[in-house]
């Protein structure tokens, strides 16, 4: 223990004062000022708050006594972002869509295994696909050109986008809005479409939309 330590704020401290502070005996402390005795980490913690110096210093002579001048802490109102626990995987580029004057989306579908492309990105379903957007159909929403992500094994809820697929072959994008006595209630990405409801029974499936993903993350199949 360092013979500086017997001074706080520029004046001597006592023997007792030590031993007040890190919670021991007079013998103890007196030992430490002798060094018969080295001093473990939770009382350098403690004598360290008490005297303003460094703890480490305290305990081991090393670096300085000299305490870092505090930083300010300058306070935000955004919050940090949850980490990111899964790797990006590569989705395939199964097909390019529009959606026509009717609302219903045409697609020229590619094979998984042969598809258009891959985007590196982030998904929790290994069936996870992307399709890319053509023509102004869905503007503002999707512009030409752009990727969007489809998760095929979640489970949609209201206000979500999704992929309908009817058992007639049909295919639209919509967002879903409620679901309710065997009927699904759904809103037009394209404003110029009204709100149309479908029988349950008429759905064979809904995949739902991710959102857009970034351009930058598209790799060719080279």
């Amino acid at each position: 223990m360092q013979k500086e330590q017997k001074r706080r704020n520029g004046k001597r401290v006592s023997k007792a004062e030590l031993a007040r502070a890190a919670g021991v005996s007079d013998t103890a402390a007196g030992n430490w000022l002798k060094g018969d005795h080295g001093i473990d980490a939770p009382k350098a913690r403690a004598l360290a708050a008490y005297l303003k110096v460094d703890a480490l210093w305290l305990e081991t002579g090393e670096g300085s006594p000299e305490l870092e001048a505090a930083r300010p802490v300058i306070e935000s109102d955004v919050e940090d972002a949850p980490a990111i626990a899964r790797k990006p995987q590569l989705i395939p580029v199964v097909g390019r869509v529009q959606a026509g004057d009717d609302g219903l989306l045409h697609i020229d579908d590619f094979s998984a295994d042969h598809p258009d492309g891959y985007l590196s990105w982030f998904a929790t379903c290994a069936d996870a696909y992307a399709l890319r957007i053509r023509g102004e159909s869905m503007s503002p929403r999707y512009l030409p050109g752009e990727f969007v992500g489809v998760d095929p094994c979640g489970q949609p809820q209201p206000s979500d986008e999704v992929i309908v697929l009817l058992k007639d072959g049909r295919r639209m994008i919509k967002r879903l809005l409620w679901i309710r006595d065997d009927q699904a209630c759904f809103e037009s990405v394209n404003k110029d479409h009204p709100n149309i409801i479908i029988d349950c029974e008429d759905i064979d499936r809904m995949h739902l939309v991710l959102g857009h993903i970034p351009k930058i993350a598209f790799r060719s199949i080279e």
